[in-house]
């Protein structure tokens, strides 16, 4: 990684303070950039992404759109801070992955992540994203590559929206939820 020049982007925002590049200049001195581990760990186990990059609701409205952070390539520009950019270009790598046998992840449908345990009857999956539209999606980039499989229990790991607020996209009316268990920490509610 490395800093692109101030304006370098032809966005017409403020250029950086001079205080702004230093410190900047200074983290890329600190973290060993030239390691690309993280990226190929990333990368590692991928199966599948969405063709289209946007996820809409029922009316049409975006929900998420990949396409909004395809800008995060190359250097840092020098407003921004290069251990946040790298982050942000790990984050963008999005798709279907196999983390370990019977052990999938969607990734970057969302802020959150969507874990998916195979068992012999279906599939326990563990935090479900923030909204229905967005694990809908993951729900159904799953069933094209790894095939229809019912849900046979759901697992929030904590309360935080963004690992409950999907539920509709995962179990979407009474029968799709009828037996399915839904485990919380206690006083999740």
């Amino acid at each position: 990684e490395k800093l692109a020049a101030a304006g370098d982007d032809g966005s017409g925002h403020t250029a950086p303070t001079e205080q702004t590049l230093r410190a900047n200049a200074a983290v890329l001195k600190t973290l060993p950039f030239d390691d690309r581990t993280d990226f190929d760990l990333a990368k590692r186990g991928f199966i599948g992404a969405r063709k289209d990059p946007k996820i809409l609701d029922a009316k049409g409205n975006v929900v998420w759109n990949l396409d909004d952070y395809r800008f995060e390539t190359g250097d840092a520009p020098a407003s921004v801070t290069p251990s946040l950019w790298r982050q942000a270009k790990l984050n963008s790598i999005h798709g279907l992955f196999q983390v370990a046998p019977r052990i999938y992840q969607v990734r970057g449908y969302d802020l959150a992540n969507m874990t998916l345990v195979e068992g012999d009857t279906g599939w326990i999956v563990i935090d479900v994203m923030t909204t229905e539209e967005t694990a809908r999606a993951a729900m159904d980039l799953v069933r094209e590559h790894l095939g229809v499989k019912p849900v046979k229990a759901v697992i929030y790991t904590h309360s935080h929206i963004d690992h409950f607020g999907g539920i509709r996209g995962v179990l979407p009316d009474a029968d799709a939820a009828a037996g399915v268990p839904i485990i919380a920490p206690d006083g999740f509610l």
